[in-house]
């Protein structure tokens, strides 16, 4: 007899599934993409508590701009929903270290930063942790020009 997995569990294997798609990878001339799942299913609200992020529950979800994002309550639901612009991702949930170099980069939802009240995500593999690279440059310089790509790209 089979025992049933924890929602915890099952709720990381969903997100595993759902993940953010990316079929341009960081290709610099990545089309723009729409995912299934934002933040790997992380509510965006919860980047803005003390105590970072946590996992959302698809009983607390609500779309903006193409992407389905997961909330661990109600009472964090109704804060995106007031103001989604204030906790969605900037440059459409990409990296913003490529943003900067004008390239698509995926992220790992768990390397964050909160730039001037926006959450920022950075890629991270073995080889590079796009966070301790925009942590080493002038981040004023760089949030300029990451705004200057997303613009550019977005404005049609």
């Amino acid at each position: 007899m089979s025992r049933p997995l924890p929602a915890s569990l099952m709720l990381a294997a969903l997100a595993l599934l759902v993940a953010p798609l990316s079929l341009a990878g960081d290709n610099p001339q990545a089309p723009q993409h729409t995912t299934a799942l934002g933040l790997a299913g992380y509510s965006p609200v919860s980047y803005f508590h003390q105590d970072g992020p946590h996992f959302g529950s698809p009983e607390f979800a609500a779309e903006h701009a193409g992407v389905t994002y997961f909330f661990a309550n109600a009472q964090e639901l109704s804060t995106f929903s007031a103001d989604p612009e204030r906790y969605a991702p900037a440059y459409g949930g990409w990296c913003a270290t490529g943003m900067s170099k004008g390239k698509y980069f995926d992220v790992d939802p768990t390397v964050f930063k909160l730039v001037d009240g926006q959450l920022f995500l950075y890629k991270k593999n073995a080889q590079v942790n796009a966070l301790d690279v925009w942590n080493a440059g002038n981040e004023a310089q760089l949030t300029k020009k990451a705004n200057e790509f997303w613009k550019s790209e977005n404005s049609m």
